[in-house]
């Protein structure tokens, strides 16, 4: 793979990883964890916590998105 090949596929799409689409994937993604049976409820908690403060992370980035247009 050629430099400008890696560099590429390292930027993200502003069209496809728009992060209140990622919020929102991450909060699905948490409810799924929730009911997970096939971990140990320890670890679904910390499966869902680890989404939920990914959900937090992508709409305060879409905040400052939010923000800079205005």
């Amino acid at each position: 793979m050629t430099e400008i090949q890696t560099s590429a596929r390292a930027q993200l799409d502003i069209f496809d990883h728009d992060p209140r689409r990622l919020a929102d994937a991450n909060r699905i993604a948490a409810d799924a964890a929730r009911v997970a049976l096939n971990f140990p409820p320890a670890v679904r908690e910390e499966r869902v916590r680890h989404y939920l403060a990914e959900a937090e992370r992508y709409d305060a980035l879409a905040d400052q998105c939010t923000s800079a247009k205005a």
